[in-house]
């Protein structure tokens, strides 16, 4: 089945184009003094040839937008990433990555082909994309100036003051080199409107478009339009006419002659998009130096046929970069039809999906509290601690209360299991197995495990003064306290949930008061007993949130009224820890710990509008209590300055402690994620065929 809009021959004459464009990158003079006097003007004739001037000038600017600033932006990106990680391998450092990303990333929005500036700052140049945005000015000035009677005079003056002002400064984008080659498009413009490659050429003709492009070979094929050069002047650009049209016509003869070659060079013509993309890659970013030592310096080959392999390989290098793209292609389009699929699915059910929507950037806040829960165990600066600890366990607790939504005493017990208990259990578990291992050099010592386990019992949070035999379970102390606290909230709620708020109210600040009595002058309780009690006040205000649906209101109240208290009292230097049982100014670190939460909910809901971030903070929310877990053995067991920080090239400070402990933790966690998703569909399938 034929593409439809597509001329074989065309294709043809482009995927030539490119492989010449190619084996002109490689720097040799003998081929540039042919390729450079047509490779890249064809390309600019043959997008004339089929510019659209049935679509209006916005249309056609916003679809030429798609087609070729995106795939530059993702191609500039490729690069960044990719010269950086070349030069982490060439220098053995992480010390120059932020240069290195700033220098590229400058080229990349200034979109220099080939000039570089020192002044006011370094520029490199961007490589072969420039093309990607010459083209684009080039296509989108034609088509604004098609209509126009005098169409071909303002295009000659646009031509030629491109090409004059090039003298004087290098614009960005490479307008310039997309003003000059406005001509070329025109000129193919004018060729598809005339009919040009549909007649027979007479012979005269032909042989003098020959010569003249001959002329051009010999005398050292000196069109650049890269940066609007031209040494051999006007004759350069009719060179450049002659030769385009000479190999548009040797491609109509390979088509109707060959098979197999035709087929190969329609393929890169169909795909010079991506090929160029890969090419744009390779050159900035892959060093072919080997090539050369393991053919010239150890095989003796002769220049030629090194050469030869070279632009075999880079041709090789992007024919499956072509293929990976569209994979990748293939997989978006499937997805985003599953997407499209889902939409209409769930606009079926709108109270659902405002639901969806609401647990969504819960979840988000959830996972950017579970993350700067991490970075709180670093040894990061006192006034970032004082920040972190002021809301983040907190905002768990009220997080909980939202989602209650039903005071069933067994539903929330039989939930509050699977969801707080059971995590609980298999980390502590795993930390006994871990303990009774490496606590005896690597053979299972009993007494050990048992030690855990006991501890396990006492899911003590800090070691006690009247609990002694019990050690601390870590940071997942809080599940057990959690568990607790939503339980008695729910059975709280069943006995006094009739009356007025005055007195639910009352009887929950009755019930903190009683909690933080034990914990300041009794002793801190088994499974976090006394701080479950004092916590029944920051769940009731999640229960609240829910009826009242206050975050769905006026940001005013969910996000700027509370962000003054909260920075007004962390500016005091106040911020609860439940941990160690610090209340500092009593209900003002209560106050300060629910205005910190809304602000984090706040901003977690305007977050949600950029679906990618939502989606991955939703995930960590989601999956909050598998990074806890994971969080709670790295801290009790992983020696982290021994296993990994003295074996990386830089110095350490809190950032990258940070940064490195939550990649690996998050990959962690996504493995387990992953083997457990297996487990459970492998689990299924053995239920269904033992039923059948």
């Amino acid at each position: 089945m034929k593409d439809k809009g597509r001329v074989k021959y065309f294709d043809i004459a482009k995927g030539i184009a490119m492989i010449y464009i190619v084996m002109g990158h490689l720097g040799i003079g003998r081929i540039n003094s042919f390729v450079f006097t047509f490779h890249v003007p064809i390309f600019f004739l043959i997008s004339g040839y089929f510019l659209n001037d049935k679509q209006s000038v916005y249309e056609y600017t916003k679809r030429k937008g798609k087609q070729l600033i995106i795939p530059y932006i993702i191609t500039c990106i490729f690069i960044v990433v990719g010269t950086t990680i070349k030069g982490i391998i060439q220098t053995n450092s992480l010390e120059n990555v932020v240069q290195n990303i700033k220098i590229w990333t400058i080229a990349s929005i200034y979109g220099s082909g080939t000039i570089e500036y020192t002044s006011p700052f370094y520029m490199k140049q961007i490589g072969a994309t420039w093309f990607l945005l010459a083209l684009f000015f080039a296509l989108v000035i034609v088509r604004y100036l098609i209509t126009d009677k005098y169409a071909f005079c303002w295009i000659i003056i646009i031509a030629y003051f491109g090409y004059k002002m090039t003298d004087v400064i290098w614009l960005p984008f490479s307008i310039q080199a997309g003003m000059t080659a406005s001509l070329f498009v025109y000129i193919g413009w004018l060729a598809k409107k005339n009919r040009l490659f549909e007649r027979k050429i007479s012979f005269p003709v032909l042989s003098g478009m020959t010569c003249i492009w001959l002329y051009c070979i010999i005398f050292g094929g000196q069109l650049y339009l890269v940066r609007n050069y031209f040494g051999n002047g006007l004759l350069d650009i009719i060179g450049a006419l002659c030769g385009s049209y000479l190999v548009i016509l040797f491609a109509q003869e390979v088509e109707k002659n060959t098979n197999w070659i035709s087929l190969l060079l329609e393929f890169y013509g169909k795909n010079t998009l991506l090929m160029l993309c890969c090419h744009a890659f390779e050159l900035k970013v892959i060093s072919w130096e080997w090539v050369w030592r393991i053919f010239g310096d150890w095989l003796k080959l002769q220049n030629f046929a090194i050469v030869c392999i070279l632009i075999i390989m880079k041709l090789l290098f992007c024919t499956l970069g072509i293929y990976l793209i569209k994979y990748v292609q293939k997989v978006f389009t499937s997805i985003k039809l599953k997407k499209s699929q889902d939409k209409q699915m769930t606009n079926l059910f709108v109270n659902k999906s405002v639901e969806s929507e609401s647990a969504q950037y819960w979840e988000v806040a959830k996972g950017i509290t579970i993350i700067l829960m991490i970075l709180g165990h670093v040894s990061i600066p006192e006034y970032l601690r004082r920040i972190i600890y002021s809301f983040h366990i907190p905002l768990f607790i009220i997080t909980s209360g939202y989602f209650i939504k039903s005071y069933d005493i067994k539903r929330t017990f039989t939930r509050s299991i699977k969801s707080l208990l059971y995590p609980y259990c298999v980390t502590c578990v795993i930390s006994a197995v871990i303990f009774a291992v490496i606590g005896n050099h690597g053979n299972f010592y009993m007494p050990f495990f048992v030690h855990k386990m006991k501890a396990m019992l006492g899911g003590m949070s800090k070691i006690s003064t009247k609990f002694q035999d019990f050690d601390s379970v870590c940071v997942v102390w809080f599940l057990c306290s959690l568990f607790i606290t939503r339980n008695l909230y729910v059975a709280l709620m069943n006995v006094i949930g009739k009356y007025s708020k005055t007195i639910i109210i009352g009887m929950a600040v009755l019930i903190a008061l009683l909690g933080y009595t034990l914990g300041q002058y009794y002793a801190f309780l088994p499974w976090s007993f006394d701080v479950a009690l004092v916590t029944v006040p920051f769940i009731m205000f999640g229960d609240w949130l829910r009826k009242k649906q206050v975050v769905d209101k006026n940001y005013f109240w969910t996000l700027i009224l509370p962000g003054a208290i909260w920075i007004y009292f962390l500016k005091m230097g106040i911020h609860i820890e439940l941990t160690t049982r610090y209340y500092p100014c009593g209900i003002f670190s209560f106050i300060e710990a629910i205005a910190g939460s809304l602000v984090v909910i706040s901003v977690s809901k305007m977050l949600t509008k950029w679906e990618k971030v939502a989606k991955v903070m939703s995930w960590l929310g989601k999956n909050s209590m598998l990074i806890l877990g994971i969080h709670c053995l790295e801290l009790l067991y992983m020696n982290w300055n021994e296993w990994v920080f003295e074996y990386l090239p830089f110095t350490m400070n809190w950032f990258r402690i940070f940064v490195i402990k939550s990649i690996i933790i998050i990959l962690t966690a996504v493995i387990v994620s992953i083997i457990k998703t297996w487990l459970s569909r492998g689990l299924q399938i053995i239920r269904i065929k033992a039923i059948g």
